[in-house]
């Protein structure tokens, strides 16, 4: 299939499981795999961008990184980062979701573009889509990524972010493999060459993917890699 990049969500992919924010053991394992064979690995996360880049230094990933769901972009080899996004949210949108019982991220001080939020206790997932309803023609993305909820300016996503890697790097989807667990991640898996998503995940990303690894979050990303090594 000649695929060279590997992009790879972090909340519930490298991680224990869907339910977890602890680091797999079989994380570590399956990217030292992933660079042996000569792979490009790059985190694709809506966490903010040093705690990214951190996670990318100590995990020896040494691709470039993308942060904030895809507004910003990281590039290691010159310490170099690209905004995708401009400015952030308004307060109007912040209200809105906050009055809705929703609460902001600890991580929303040092966010420079895409929000978090966390769903009140014991609401369901319709709640995700009243917010759609209403923030959307507003002019912003709304991702829901199974630990909290995105909002974002256009110029964002996850596939947006890759979508600069891989101009940066000269290569194109076809030469691309993705992995995650969550709905912000399936604009990027559509896009990717080989696909794939843990036990774990919701079945709105098991039928975008073309592959489903028979283990959850880090064991599924591990046993993926395994599989891309052997092609």
């Amino acid at each position: 299939m000649n695929l060279k990049l590997v992009a790879v969500d972090v909340d519930g992919t490298l991680t224990e499981s869907s339910r977890s924010l602890r680091l797999s053991p079989h994380s570590i394992e399956a990217v030292r795999v992933l660079r042996s064979k000569g792979y490009i690995v790059v985190l694709v996360t809506g966490n903010v961008l040093p705690i990214a880049v951190g996670l990318s230094i100590y995990l020896g990933t040494e691709g470039p990184v993308v942060a904030e769901n895809g507004c910003i972009v990281f590039y290691p080899d010159s310490l170099r980062e690209v905004h995708l996004c401009r400015d952030k949210p308004s307060l109007e949108v912040v209200e809105i979701v906050k009055n809705m019982g929703f609460k902001p991220a600890w991580q929303n001080r040092y966010r420079e573009h895409d929000l978090a939020f966390h769903m009140p206790r014991n609401a369901g997932y319709s709640l995700v889509e009243k917010v759609k309803r209403l923030v959307e023609p507003m002019g912003f993305n709304v991702y829901w990524s199974g630990f909290a909820l995105h909002i974002q300016p256009h110029g964002g996503g996850k596939d947006r972010g890759v979508e600069a890697v891989l101009s940066h790097l000269n290569l194109t989807w076809d030469r691309v493999a993705a992995i995650g667990d969550g709905e912000n991640d399936i604009p990027m898996l559509l896009k990717a060459r080989l696909s794939a998503t843990t036990s774990d995940s919701p079945d709105i990303v098991k039928r975008a993917v073309k592959y489903v690894a028979s283990k959850p979050g880090g064991e599924g990303f591990h046993e993926f890699a395994k599989l891309l090594a052997s092609i």
